[in-house]
């Protein structure tokens, strides 16, 4: 491989015109030169199209596909990946801000893994700074197990570069889940997975965002009082069909499931023995201590459904 690779940046958007020409200004001013830029637009009825044509007239690196139909978020950003010929792949949202060395730092830091990814500070619709990260709210992984990704995701697609060769292990996507989540899951499986303690992006909160982690997080915690829902039985079932590490084990947990995703009467030492086997790497992401992540593990095995 080229001591500079050609980097692919997958750029998703959709009624975004607000911020996208901040993003696409600190996209096409990154000290790293060689990037072929793919935006997909699903089908805006703003001035998004027209803001990425004016750009992609002025650099040459930037090509624009139009979608027909609009595809939904996760199949777009699908579609855009499918479009990329780089080594590298970096996805975008359509309205963060990157700091200008963000894909040269990644380039130098994945190495051998099969993904690279970073902290990101969270912003305010104007952009200001709301004092905080994204490892403030979870830890960040860095290895190669997947098990820290069956219940919870640390990878946030903005932040995330990796080996074109990936590719193949997480597409066809499934639009039920996160895109970054399968992701994450499927480095994890195949290559492992590098982490830059750096906050590289400026990630913006709206009050209606699907990508939304505080708002999201917060909705969850109040949620979580009322009924422990980390266990996706679905989410396993798929995770269970790419393992290649842990298929006895994704196994054993759902069996302790009934169809309807109710954990089994009969079911629930033996679920809390299989948890705890393994809790370290299954609840790595959750802020908690080693006795709250016990108590959470009790909580979740044996609540009235």
């Amino acid at each position: 491989m080229s001591n500079h690779p050609l980097v692919s940046i997958a750029i998703c958007t959709y009624n975004g015109a607000l911020h996208l020409e901040e993003q696409l200004e600190s996209i096409i001013n990154q000290s790293y030169k060689n990037l072929e830029i793919i935006i997909v637009d699903d089908v805006s009825s703003d001035e998004t199209l027209s803001i990425s044509n004016k750009f992609s007239a002025a650099d040459k690196r930037i090509t624009v596909y139009p979608n027909k139909v609009n595809l939904g978020y996760v199949k777009n950003f699908e579609s855009a990946i499918s479009l990329c010929s780089g080594d590298f792949i970096a996805l975008c949202d359509q309205d963060d801000i990157w700091q200008l060395d963000k894909i040269q730092l990644q380039v130098d830091a994945i190495g051998n893994a099969a993904l690279v990814y970073h902290d990101s500070e969270f912003v305010s619709e104007e952009g200001i700074s709301l004092n905080s990260k994204i490892s403030d709210i979870l830890n960040m992984y860095q290895g190669n197990s997947s098990l820290p990704f069956l219940f919870y995701n640390c990878i946030s697609g903005h932040s995330l570069m990796m080996r074109t060769s990936l590719r193949d292990k997480f597409i066809p996507l499934d639009k039920k889940y996160y895109h970054d989540w399968a992701i994450a899951f499927a480095a994890a499986e195949n290559g492992g997975i590098k982490y830059i303690d750096k906050a590289l992006v400026k990630y913006r909160q709206h009050a209606d965002s699907n990508t939304d982690i505080l708002r999201i997080k917060k909705e969850k915690l109040k949620k979580s009082k009322i009924k422990f829902n980390e266990i996706q039985p679905e989410w396993l079932r798929s995770c269970y069909n790419k393992t290649i590490l842990h298929k006895r084990y994704i196994a054993d947990i759902l069996s302790c499931f009934t169809d309807d995703r109710k954990i089994k009467n009969d079911s629930r030492f033996r679920l809390f023995s299989l948890l705890v086997k393994n809790f370290n790497l299954l609840f790595y992401l959750k802020k908690k201590n080693f006795f709250s992540k016990l108590n959470y593990i009790r909580k979740m095995c044996f609540r009235l459904d």
